[in-house]
């Protein structure tokens, strides 16, 4: 194979990539990298990993016939499943990213220019911790947040004393989130997540249980941390338990413990549609997305600007020089900046999910003639690779996919550095932007 043609596949594939050579692929159209381009920064914002359900004991029992299965750890703490898995995810980054010729594939030379930046929850510190060892095993890479229980208005910006009064307030007197008609489909996983619940067989009605009743449950609260406002109908509800049956079946509980041994796979995948019909309505309308995630993709993008102009930059992450930067947050804080940008991903089967440890990366690259280019891509490991703990390689990688940016190269999914400015200019609300210490 020429070297020439062999350089265009490797950056096709492996920087934070979307080939999959454990399967007969399909020959790409698109070439979203050639041999002349160069890699410069990569900005991942990263979900934490496998965690505990962030509701007690007694709360989810009030709910169900039978109780919830229990947990080593407390209420929304990163699990030792977890960690292992976030770990095997940075080992994974490290070996693509040195193949794409960013960092270096032994040795600690890159940890001074890898900087991570995490929220001050358990969760996501320890994420962290996790991403580090795998990209760095045996050096010394921090783990740099604010100071514990004190709130990060990058992942967090609504929970500012600038923000908190006048998006709270907004919200309640809004509909945006207010109960809605369900489809057909929505309104029989419901009806499945309620039987569950009672102890049924999710495909069959039975008898109540003398549990709350998930289609007599309805309202709005103002929101805390990243949300504008919660709902607190059947539709939430049964997004919040599909999510706990995630973490049971991805934490690898024995099947008979996964949704009382009724839920399978498939079972899962239909419940997890739930899940991201609950957040398109809670933080994918620009509105929302616009309050929630405008900070964030501020920081991110004064960050690619910091790593294209090689000087500081005022409101960038890391010191000038990093190549690796990776922010450790949350699932909501993945999908307010995807809707900021209009993206989305079939991955694993499920639409626009964002399941434990999903990394959405903006790559700075450089062409021949110095220009730079935004590309944007995500990545996540799959039901099976997280229940079985599957080791994660070139040749067995997660799901992964490069995401079209509009108005700009759909053919190559790229985006010229000065049109991507440009369209986060018009996509952010300026009034939502706060300062950060995350130097």
């Amino acid at each position: 194979m020429p070297n020439n043609i062999a350089k265009v596949i490797l950056l096709t594939c492996v920087s934070l990539l979307s080939c999959n050579f454990s399967k007969a692929q399909t020959p790409q159209k698109t070439v979203t990298s050639r041999p002349s381009d160069h890699l410069k920064l990569v900005v991942i914002l990263s979900r934490h990993g496998v965690r505990s359900p962030t509701w007690t004991e007694d709360r989810l029992n009030a709910y169900s016939a039978l109780p919830w299965p229990k947990w080593s750890v407390p209420p929304s703490y990163l699990t030792s499943r977890g960690f292992e898995l976030m770990k095997q995810f940075g080992s994974y980054d490290r070996t693509s990213l040195a193949q794409a010729e960013l960092l270096t594939t032994p040795g600690c030379e890159d940890a001074s220019r890898t900087y991570l930046w995490a929220d001050t929850d358990q969760r996501t510190l320890e994420s962290g911790r996790a991403l580090a060892e795998g990209l760095f095993p045996g050096c010394s890479l921090a783990i740099h947040s604010l100071a514990p229980a004190k709130n990060d208005s990058i992942f967090h910006p609504l929970a500012s004393e600038k923000n908190s009064m006048r998006t709270g307030t907004q919200h309640i007197k809004s509909h945006a989130i207010a109960r809605a008609e369900y489809s057909a489909q929505q309104n029989e996983l419901i009806a499945e997540m309620q039987n569950l619940l009672w102890g049924c067989d999710p495909a069959r009605a039975c008898t109540p249980a003398h549990t709350p009743a998930l289609s007599l449950l309805s309202g709005l609260t103002r929101g805390k941390e990243d949300r504008m406002g919660e709902s607190q109908d059947s539709l939430a509800l049964s997004s919040s338990f599909a999510e706990d049956l995630l973490l049971e079946y991805t934490d690898g509980m024995p099947l008979d413990q996964v949704g009382w041994g009724k839920v399978d796979e498939d079972q899962l995948r239909n419940f997890l549609s739930l899940h991201t019909a609950n957040f398109a309505r809670t933080h994918g309308t620009l509105k929302q997305a616009k309050a929630e995630a405008s900070n964030l993709l501020f920081h991110i993008t004064r960050t690619l600007q910091q790593g294209a102009e090689q000087h500081p930059v005022a409101g960038a992450v890391g010191p000038a020089n990093s190549k690796l930067v990776m922010l450790v947050g949350h699932d909501t804080n993945i999908a307010g900046v995807a809707a900021l940008l209009g993206l989305h991903w079939t991955l694993d089967g499920r639409v626009d999910d964002t399941p434990p440890g999903t990394e959405l990366a903006f790559e700075l690259w450089q062409d021949a003639h110095g220009t730079y280019f935004v590309r944007v891509t995500i990545a996540m490991q799959t039901l099976r690779q997280m229940r079985e703990i599957q080791p994660l390689t070139p040749a067995t990688p997660p799901a992964q996919e490069v995401l079209t940016l509009s108005g700009c190269d759909a053919n190559r999914k790229v985006c010229e550095w000065k049109i991507f400015q440009k369209k986060i200019n018009q996509v952010m609300d300026k009034k939502n932007l706060l300062p950060a210490s995350v130097n």
